[in-house]
């Protein structure tokens, strides 16, 4: 389970604030899906996030039209798309697993997801919010 405190996101990141469990539970409602869990708890501290390099992590009113323009839950069943790499490759949460994964965009298929990072919490504090694409690029 995410275990970050707001303050110490505070400290790297400018947070939106915080979706209450209420809007959390409603939005859960209407959507053919549950949040994963990991993905919920971010979402009570901060309602999306984007870094200053390329990470955007949705906020809850865009997840329900994000998974239905991309069909996730048609070729990614039991996936929630949770951002992206504002280059093309989606982030995706997997149940109640804390796992983030990466795919293409134009390719939601399971044998192309690749493991961006074990946790939110390592995508955030160890990885400083870079998905894969920045941290595999060369230095110049």
């Amino acid at each position: 389970m995410l275990t970050i405190a707001r303050p110490r996101l505070a400290a790297l990141y400018a947070l939106n604030p915080g979706c209450d469990a209420q809007a959390i539970a409603a939005a859960e409602a209407e959507l053919a899906f549950r949040l994963p869990a990991d993905y919920a708890v971010l979402l009570r501290l901060s309602d999306g996030l984007h870094t200053q390099g390329r990470l955007a992590l949705l906020e809850l009113a865009a997840i329900g039209p994000r998974n239905a323009d991309y069909e996730v839950q048609v070729y990614l069943p039991g996936y929630v798309m949770i951002g992206d790499d504002s280059g093309g490759r989606a982030l995706l949460m997997r149940g109640d697993q804390s796992t983030v994964y990466e795919v293409g965009m134009g390719c939601m298929d399971e044998n192309e997801l690749t493991v961006s990072a074990q946790s939110l919490e390592q995508l955030l504090l160890a990885f400083g919010g870079r998905t894969l694409g920045e941290r595999d690029a060369p230095c110049s």
